[in-house]
């Protein structure tokens, strides 16, 4: 049967309208397939970069002392090398003399154990590498007690944690460094708490009672901007001659520090310093260092008796403390 010129027309334009639709869905379906080939890769990629770290759980403050329990095991993107990440091992050594495998850390006070310390301030979530730890300079040793300090001048913006030196600074200008690199196990507005050693129990103490014995002198700490990269500074304040005797008959402390102390003091330098600006300081002061000692170990006194009955306040139902 024959069709009329417009019949073949309306045909002939519906197949090229529909083979031109195919086409187009070609198209469409081809770039559809690329780019999910693409995202495909790009996923593989990604899982490919993904690896189970240890990532900070917290700020992790430079120069704290941290265990793996610092941070967490996380999952996430990373080019980084799988040797540059820390692992459980990083925490952990050999004792040479026993074979046995030591924690770094020990929350029990081994003396055997070390310590680990991040060395620059670490946010929270950031991925922990092998270069942002060190093993910490504080050893743990057999003189070493729990000391609470309550005239020391304070920066501002002093934190626990932080790491000071203790300072003398006299009414010229003469500055010594009493002790060095001291972690502050605890502060709060007035006091500071210290990890220290018997010989340095005792230099302080020789730098505390000239402070309160020459007028216009002060006993300051200062802080340590980035205490895991910075090295203990030298200390340079030269004690008395009856405290280094005092020193070197004390058993408590160690050989070691004693002749520390001995070439310090025997330092030509140091003698001068001693003679020339310490004891003439002091020379002035003779008459009325007696009542200067006392009205300042008086309000030390006071301070510390403040602090303790806020503390046992504090206590009181936990147990922890006995009461009247």
């Amino acid at each position: 049967m024959a069709t009329n010129p417009m019949q073949r027309r309306a045909r002939n334009s519906f197949l090229i309208g529909f083979l031109f639709a195919l086409v187009i869905m070609a198209v469409v379906v081809m770039g559809l397939l690329y780019k999910m080939q693409g995202l495909k890769k790009e996923s593989d990629g990604l899982k490919a970069l993904q690896k189970k770290v240890y990532v900070a759980g917290d700020y992790i403050q430079s120069g704290t002392e941290v265990t793996m329990d610092s941070f967490k095991y996380d999952t996430v993107q990373t080019n980084l090398d799988e040797n540059e990440l820390i692992e459980d091992s990083d925490f952990q050594y050999m004792d040479e003399e026993t074979g046995e495998i030591i924690e770094k850390y020990d929350s029990d006070g081994n003396p055997k154990a070390k310590k680990m310390i991040v060395k620059t301030d670490v946010p929270a979530g950031t991925i922990i590498t092998k270069d942002m730890l060190e093993e910490s300079e504080e050893q743990v040793t057999s003189d070493q007690r729990l000391q609470e300090y309550n005239m020391i001048i304070l920066p501002t913006l002093l934190t626990n944690n932080s790491y000071i030196d203790i300072r003398l600074q006299l009414p010229e200008g003469e500055d010594y460094i009493v002790v060095s690199k001291k972690r502050v196990i605890y502060t709060n507005t007035s006091s500071v708490w210290l990890k220290m050693t018997e010989d340095e129990i005792l230099t302080l103490g020789n730098a505390i009672v000239e402070a309160y014995t020459i007028t216009g002198s002060k006993l300051y700490a200062t802080k340590y901007t980035e205490p895991g990269r910075q090295t203990a500074a030298v200390p340079t304040y030269p004690v008395s001659q009856a405290v280094l005797t005092l020193i070197n008959n004390d058993p408590n402390v160690v050989q070691t520090a004693k002749e520390g102390l001995w070439k310090r003091y025997t330092d030509q330098q140091q003698v001068e310093q001693r003679n020339n600006h310490i004891n003439n300081a002091l020379s002035d002061y003779y008459d009325n260092m007696k009542d200067s000692v006392e009205a300042g170990l008086q309000e030390e006194i006071t301070k510390l008796q403040e602090g303790r009955q806020q503390y046992v306040e504090s206590l009181e139902g936990t147990g922890k403390v006995g009461t009247e």
